[in-house]
């Protein structure tokens, strides 16, 4: 029987929605489940203010009563104010190894962007440059993370043969922490600090951290702004972060470092490597899945460095690099010997070079991909 579409506008077709991926993946070892809550809330537009200027369709493929698929298309109104046209986004994409089904998602969702003028079907994406972008292209075999997507090796397979073409390349590297930090790194970033009269300040408490949160997105706008994945993030969908993930974090994983004249001129923010923790939740906080959650905050020997950016004018000057030390310190003391590094691009040397005094690995590879709507 071939699959059919049912697009999803009703409370209990989006917990099929969410439910989806956890079927698929049951016997995954590599897959890590979102939390089922978190996942409803950001795709609902009572708790999510991005579809305050996103246009969403959920779409959900089925054949003989059993789902076998699903995706999301996105046109976010902020990127087009940029852009100048319409370009929409795919996200949340899953579905069985059967190319009928991925060419009945895709089709159905290129169908839809054009009723509303999009030019271009881009993905996986989501809102933002801060959603879980890129198709895994490489490292099917290795641990996946909180932060980023997961998906059999046969996606990027069924979106090419659907004609789609390369659009931009990540990669994401592990790196090993010595017992302290290199002394070639201490003492360059030590030179740099003196040299430009630069302060490194961390957030003591939590009602810091909220202040430090925002500080942190007035950099990520003015850092991330020249990237070619950068969407604009409304104030009301910034307060939405802040809340509920930066300012869940415990202080120490966050640092800013500041020039005595301009201010903050960038920031690192880490984050203990929660993979683990959320296999163990399987997508539930309650009864017993904040447990492992909680306790991988503190007792933990993998982190993850999640976003690091530099004001432009300061790039070529070391700060990446006090930003980096000031965060390998806090690793170190807190027992952590090995971190993940979030997907960069593959042409970012001012932050791929950070690890060449480290021994490192590149174990995972992610793409986007586009095609033009005729």
């Amino acid at each position: 029987m071939e699959p059919e579409i049912k697009e999803v506008t009703h409370p209990s077709q989006l917990k099929d929605f969410v439910n989806f991926p956890f079927q698929l993946y049951k016997n995954n070892p590599y897959w890590v489940p979102p939390l089922k809550a978190s996942e409803t809330a950001w795709l609902s537009p009572s708790k999510n203010p991005a579809f305050k200027h996103s246009e969403v369709v959920l779409l959900t493929a089925w054949r003989d009563g059993t789902m076998v698929g699903r995706v999301a298309g996105i046109i976010n109104h902020l990127e087009t104010e940029q852009l100048g046209v319409p370009h929409a986004r795919f996200g949340w994409f899953d579905c069985v190894d059967d190319l009928a089904v991925s060419k009945l998602l895709i089709k159905s969702l290129e169908k839809w962007a054009k009723a509303r003028g999009a030019v271009r079907l881009k993905g996986p994406y989501g809102f933002n440059s801060l959603d879980k972008n890129g198709m895994l292209v490489e490292g099917f075999e290795e641990l996946g993370a909180m932060t980023t997507l997961y998906n059999f090796d046969y996606y990027p397979k069924h979106i090419e043969a659907l004609g789609f073409q390369k659009e931009l390349e990540w990669l994401e590297m592990q790196a090993f922490l010595p017992k302290k930090m290199p002394e070639k790194i201490t003492a360059f970033a030590l030179k740099i600090k003196e040299r430009y009269h630069l302060r490194v300040r961390q957030p003591k408490t939590k009602v810091e951290m909220l202040k430090f949160g925002h500080q942190v997105f007035d950099m990520l706008q003015a850092t991330y702004q020249h990237l070619p994945t950068y969407v604009p993030i409304s104030a009301e969908q910034q307060a939405f972060y802040i809340k509920n993930y930066i300012g869940l974090l415990p202080p120490k994983f966050l640092c800013t470092v500041e020039h005595g004249t301009e201010g903050p001129i960038g920031f690192g923010l880490t984050m203990p490597n929660m993979s683990k923790a959320m296999q163990k939740a399987k997508g539930r906080l309650f009864p017993f899945g904040f447990i492992p959650i909680l306790l991988a905050q503190y007792f933990n020997n993998s982190g993850v460095l999640t976003l690091i950016g530099v004001k432009e004018e300061w790039r070529k000057r070391g700060v990446h690099s006090l930003i980096f030390k000031e965060l390998g310190d806090t690793f170190i003391k807190m027992g952590i010997t090995e971190f993940d590094v979030n997907p960069m691009l593959e042409e970012n040397t001012n932050v791929l070079t950070l690890w060449k005094e480290f021994e490192h690995r590149t174990h995972k590879r992610r793409r986007t991909y586009f095609k033009d709507l005729a």
